[in-house]
């Protein structure tokens, strides 16, 4: 539940939007991407920018290169540069609380787009905007319940478990394996959520254990890099691959057959999202009467991916 101060964040937003009579234009966002690497960050980017410009606000966008101390100098720059809003797909739960901290320092809000950060919740001009991860693990769980033969081994692949994307798509996981006594985790890799490093792991895997039924993943780049390893050796045919995030080279695999599964996030819908809250910010609502966005996810398989492949 967030503290809320009612009033004190948006008169200082209403001031700096509206002080002067001035219009959108006048009213400044900054936006650190968490790394312009990732299909999906960059696909989200785009839409955030193309969404909030279409609303005639400015926006300025940076890419911190999955670096922590990068993306919160970035969003300091935003700040001497008088940034009305400052945003981020926020790179780490806890070390990107002084990014955080320097947005309260400056009365101004924060928005967190698809992670968290600590402490987030106690200020009333922290508001979130993502996908319910818990949902997107629970539905990895969930097809494998249904589709993994008896006995079955898998393995995990993982973003930093400083994340609470991590924390949450793993509780997903578990909860819905729960169901299946007989499947055996044979261990938890992080990948670090990368395509070059999936690759890499899957590979020492094929030496380390005689036997796989499907590696999961936090993410589709960790799971493409899986299926790239996996038909390298030969592989591929009975080890189901699950990611998240639904990235367009996904939905090519999952059409190709190689990945089963991925819980699609709707990119486009969540910076929609981000887009509107900028406005209502501009607009002079309290960012304490803002609530969070939850996006919901979508499950893609074979039988409906044509649904979602891009035109």
């Amino acid at each position: 539940m967030k503290k809320r101060t009612v009033g004190l964040l948006a008169a200082a937003v209403m001031t700096a939007a509206l002080g002067t009579g001035a219009m959108a234009a006048d009213f400044l966002v900054g936006f650190a991407n968490n790394s312009d690497t990732y299909n999906y960050c960059a696909k989200f980017r785009t839409y955030l920018k193309e969404a909030t410009e279409a609303k005639g606000i400015e926006i300025m966008v940076t890419d911190a290169g999955g670096d922590t101390n990068v993306q919160n100098g970035q969003i300091d720059d935003f700040i001497v540069q008088e940034a009305n809003v400052v945003s981020a797909i926020s790179n780490d739960l806890d070390g990107s609380v002084p990014a955080l901290k320097a947005a309260i320092d400056a009365g101004i809000p924060y928005i967190s787009f698809l992670t968290s950060v600590s402490g987030g919740d106690d200020y009333e001009g922290y508001i979130y905007v993502g996908s319910p991860n818990v949902e997107a693990g629970k539905a990895q769980g969930e097809y494998l319940v249904d589709a993994l033969p008896e006995g079955a081994k898998i393995l995990y692949f993982t973003g930093e478990p400083n994340d609470q994307q991590y924390i949450d798509r793993k509780q997903g996981l578990m909860d819905a394996l729960a169901a299946r006594e007989d499947v055996e985790i044979l261990d938890e890799y992080n990948v670090k959520n990368g395509k070059d490093l999936g690759m890499s792991t899957t590979e020492d895997c094929l030496m380390s254990y005689d036997h796989i039924d499907a590696i999961v993943c936090q993410n589709d780049d960790a799971a493409l890099g899986v299926v790239q390893a996996l038909k390298t050796n030969d592989a591929l045919e009975g080890i189901l691959v699950l990611g998240i995030d639904g990235s367009d080279d996904a939905l090519a695999s999952i059409k190709a057959g190689e990945m089963a599964m991925t819980a699609l996030q709707d990119a486009k819908a969540q910076a929609q999202a981000g887009a509107d809250i900028f406005e209502s910010l501009m607009n002079g609502t309290d960012p304490a009467e803002i609530e969070d966005v939850f996006i919901p996810f979508k499950i893609v398989t074979a039988e409906n991916v044509d649904e979602y492949l891009p035109e």
